[in-house]
């Protein structure tokens, strides 16, 4: 792409991963101008039928099918649908994941071990004026992931109070971190045993990793998952609720409240048909969409390691993030500080260099990318990563 000054930039950020199709992709935008044509605010179409039929035959978890517009807002209402259904209050978040912006569910720490509850501190980086007092502690747990023993021991101890377990598959927030062999089979073991609903947040990995999002590569089914950024496209704010049907049921009987005048929207649906169409239609695109992403992640180490930086890459085929440290983050806790500013300082420099990763140290591929933007991506990293290393005397 080309900023306003004629500048030639290649995005590697994709909107935090929503624009899996790319910028400038005919077929998708034709798609969507077939229906701009037709109905544009109504309840129901038959846009709706059809992306339910898709979700349900892709995603292991999806039964019934709710729309909704943002990761942030479909999470909340997950909740709400997993206390309904198992009659408990409170919920089990981990360190490092992210479930959107709101004030019960975003920053703050474990008091201790003993008493995983979260509370706001200072210097928070997810800390925010204005949060509702006590809404962390009153309503949730915060636990350290791939621990199935601090799970296992927390549930034995409250699990009369826990009504929903909410986790990223693939900790992408806290690091690109892959669960440990058997952790999340052992979640799913503990969450059925204590009656706890467990919920998947696949706003980033959702048709981004896999048509069937994260939970189909790692083989665990959850009760409900979330969707959005990735499932529309990267053009039209969608989202979605997906689960059991006897947990869904609770909105057919109006005993769970999900409104909003554009749940389920005709423009949105037909992002998310022409989204799913344009991946089943290219089989190859995930392990394409992959190994470009990977000579990318490739070039960026080899560029470090010619100026001295410390670097790591690691994630997932369709996202992966780079670390300014020597060694791989396996938990939540080892992203330290100085990691992150020096992540930022590199992010920022890049830009100029005409590399536009996310502003976390993320970078996504997408349906357009080919061998040229690696060889764009050799040619600007190493001038940008020696500017990097000039001004952050850090390295």
């Amino acid at each position: 792409m080309w900023d306003l000054d004629g500048n030639e930039h290649l995005d590697l950020f994709c909107k935090f991963g929503a624009l899996i199709v790319g910028h400038g992709n005919e077929e998708y935008n034709a798609k969507l101008m077939q229906y701009m044509n037709k109905v544009l605010s109504v309840d129901q179409c038959d846009l709706e039928e059809l992306v339910c039929e898709r979700i349900i035959h892709h995603v292991p978890s999806a039964e019934m099918v709710r729309f909704g517009l943002s990761g942030t807002e479909s999470v909340q209402n997950a909740l709400r649908l997993a206390r309904a259904y198992s009659c408990k209050p409170k919920f089990v978040r981990f360190q490092g994941h992210y479930h959107g912006n709101a004030d019960n569910i975003m920053g703050g720490r474990p008091e201790s071990a003993e008493h995983p509850v979260p509370v706001e501190y200072e210097g928070d980086f997810l800390g925010t004026d204005g949060r509702a007092p006590n809404i962390l502690q009153d309503q949730s747990f915060l636990l350290p992931w791939n621990d199935s023993i601090a799970l296992e021991k927390l549930l034995q101890e409250r699990g009369d109070e826990i009504g929903a377990v909410i986790m990223e598959p693939i900790c992408i927030n806290g690091g690109g971190i892959l669960p440990q062999p058997g952790y999340l089979e052992k979640v799913r073991e503990l969450c059925t045993c204590h009656h706890v609903t467990l919920i998947f947040d696949e706003v980033i990995t959702g048709f981004r990793v896999a048509l069937g999002g994260a939970q189909s590569l790692v083989g665990v089914t959850p009760d409900i998952t979330v969707f959005a950024k990735a499932m529309a496209g990267g053009s039209l704010p969608m989202s979605a609720i997906v689960g059991k049907k006897e947990i869904m049921q609770l909105y057919v009987a109006q005993k769970v409240i999900h409104a909003g005048t554009f749940n389920g929207y005709p423009l949105g649906l037909a992002a998310v048909l022409a989204t799913i169409e344009l991946l089943e239609n290219d089989p190859s695109c995930y392990e394409r969409m992959e190994n470009l992403l990977i000579q990318i992640g490739q070039a960026l180490l080899e560029a470090a390691k010619s100026v001295g930086m410390p670097m790591v890459v690691q994630g997932v085929p369709g996202v992966l993030l780079f670390h300014s440290q020597a060694e791989v983050i396996n938990y939540a806790r080892d992203y330290e500080e100085i990691t992150r500013i020096r992540d930022i300082l590199t992010t920022r420099v890049c830009k100029d260099y005409g590399i536009q990763f996310s502003p976390i140290s993320r970078f996504y591929s997408n349906l357009l990318m080919d061998e040229s933007d690696v060889i764009f991506f050799r040619e600007r990293i190493g001038e940008a990563l020696a500017e990097v290393h000039r001004i952050g005397g850090m390295f």
